[in-house]
């Protein structure tokens, strides 16, 4: 048996692994060899020091990491806009009420005929924007899909009641009863902002189709597309 051998078993007897050699033929070689009996006493030392050796002091990362965690979307501070839309929401809701049991004045001592058409098409165009702004505080990340149907309604009712104001063709009564629907949607576009700077953890996997990523894979980081056996 040659010196190589004789170290390679002798290491892995150390590891309690099998050393692929006849251990009487072993203990032969190290008993004849003052060479290797030196390198088995000093392997075994070294062994004996990395077992025992105690583990060092790590340093207390915690306060750091904490420090640099984001604030919980849930949280009191920071979700204000979704509970001020939710109010909104529930103010849009009593306009429609309103519509068809009390219809509010117009300009010129002009009012909308209770159980008319007219009536029944402004509550469901008011109902349905305040289904529209209730969708969103409730599911903030599909706050976005409503922008375009609460922002275009928005902009025309806006233009159309500054028309009519300057006609005469309206009160200021009239024009309070759209203050929920603007601040429900001012509270809208924040939550939609908000929710756009932030990542779905639900699109953090790596998704492919007959091979090739996803759209939502592909604006991944490569980390994160990474497969790990």
């Amino acid at each position: 048996m040659d010196c190589a051998t004789a170290r390679e078993a002798i290491s892995a007897t150390l590891d309690g692994e099998d050393p692929g050699v006849d251990p009487s033929a072993l203990d032969r070689h190290v008993t004849s060899c003052p060479a290797c009996l030196t390198w088995q006493d000093d392997a075994a030392a070294v062994t004996r020091l990395a077992r025992l050796e105690p583990a060092g002091a790590t340093p207390d990362v915690a306060p750091r990491v904490l420090g640099h965690r984001p604030v919980p979307s849930g949280s009191a501070k920071s979700d204000w806009p979704r509970w001020s839309l939710a109010i909104a929401a529930v103010a849009q809701l009593s306009l429609v009420v309103s519509l068809l049991f009390l219809p509010p004045g117009m300009g010129g001592a002009m009012a909308v005929q209770p159980g008319s058409h007219l009536e029944h098409e402004a509550a469901a165009f008011n109902f349905a924007i305040a289904i529209a702004l209730l969708w969103a505080a409730a599911k903030p990340r599909q706050a976005r899909a409503q922008l375009p149907v609460l922002l275009s309604f928005t902009a025309l009712l806006v233009g159309l009641s500054l028309l009519d104001l300057i006609g005469g063709r309206v009160g200021w009564p009239r024009l309070g009863t759209h203050l929920p629907l603007l601040f429900g949607v001012f509270c809208a576009v924040l939550i939609a902002r908000r929710g756009g700077r932030r990542p779905d953890p639900a699109d953090h996997g790596h998704e492919t189709v007959d091979g090739r990523p996803t759209r939502s894979s592909r604006h991944q980081p490569p980390a994160a597309r990474r497969n790990v056996a």
